[in-house]
């Protein structure tokens, strides 16, 4: 838990000996009044949470259990350091006593609080949320619209991660390329971006199948008609189909279309043509992902958040 900060559920909680009972919500007062009065009229042992130790292994098992975890940490986050260092904290808990292992959370965490990673990951925090209120956007009570169904036209480096993030959020997905030699290498990153999570531990191979079950790879647009967001993220030089095929013949009118290409102007004409409804991508105010010139994504100006959710309203 504390490496991951996966919170975890009341059942799992008490098991762990993280909480001392579970009740109603409707009961929740009452039975912590009960319970300190237990306490205080000595019917209830009052045990400091500090000083428990029925849930540590023996001292050799514990040392055992620290070197697993910190080989998984240096293969899972090997450019960090505050995991290793809470590992080294617990294990002082453990090995020296509660009131060394305390001593020492406050001496270590002082030198991260004021590291280059505390800053990133503060700064990373705050533009997460800044996203949500955007000026002029979050404040007219918008509704996101529901996303069923993802399609991603182009299955290079970008299309491919896209592809692996939607369907590791539980998105049902359709890659569409070109020919038969791009779909088969573009499949095959989204394979191998999963396969990696396997082998480093954080992804079941049950859990892989699944997820890679929500992927469909196809060489045409006749499986766009029910999709709510096609995603383009191709070459522009591999926008136009070698058959004259036109995503407009196919898609719903309703679904909403992002572009994501390095020459934007001349892509979005691109588009235009290949899909024949100018007004519409006029209306949606069609989405241009400049990746390479917008770094500040979380910024609460940034164009790409204020087009985002425009294209998100019903």
């Amino acid at each position: 838990m504390m490496l991951t900060s996966k919170p975890v559920k009341g059942e799992e909680a008490f098991s762990l000996g993280l909480v001392d009972a579970i009740v109603p919500r409707e009961e929740l007062i009452s039975a912590a009044r009960k319970w300190a009065l237990d306490i205080s009229e000595r019917r209830k042992p009052w045990i400091i949470s500090l000083h428990k130790t029925n849930k540590l292994e023996s001292l050799a098992d514990a040392r055992e259990i620290f070197k697993f975890a910190r080989a998984q940490v240096r293969k899972q986050a090997p450019n960090l350091k505050h995991p290793l260092v809470c590992i080294d904290v617990v294990e002082t808990g453990v090995v020296s006593g509660p009131r060394a292992g305390l001593q020492k959370e406050i001496e270590d965490f002082q030198v991260l609080l004021h590291a280059d990673t505390s800053k990133s990951l503060i700064h990373v925090f705050f533009a997460q949320r800044g996203t949500t209120k955007v000026p002029g956007v979050s404040d007219l009570g918008l509704t996101p619209r529901r996303i069923n169904k993802v399609a991603v036209i182009g299955g290079g480096l970008m299309g491919s991660g896209i592809a692996t993030a939607l369907i590791l959020s539980n998105y049902p997905v359709i890659l569409k390329e070109v020919n038969e030699k791009f779909l088969e290498a573009g499949l095959g990153r989204v394979k191998a971006n999963l396969q990696s999570r396997v082998r480093k531990g954080t992804m079941t191979p049950e859990k892989f199948e699944r997820t890679i079950s929500l992927l469909k790879g196809v060489l045409d647009y006749e499986s766009f008609k029910d999709v709510d967001m096609v995603i383009e993220v191709s070459s522009s030089q591999r926008l136009q189909e070698p058959n004259g095929q036109s995503i407009s013949n196919f898609r719903k009118s309703s679904s909403i279309t992002f572009k994501s290409m390095n020459q934007p102007t001349k892509s979005q004409r691109l588009l235009r043509q290949s899909t024949r409804c100018k007004s519409q991508l006029s209306e949606n105010e069609l989405s241009v992902f400049r990746t390479n010139q917008d770094p500040h994504l979380g910024s609460r100006q940034s164009p790409f958040i204020r087009q985002r959710a425009k294209l998100l309203q019903p």
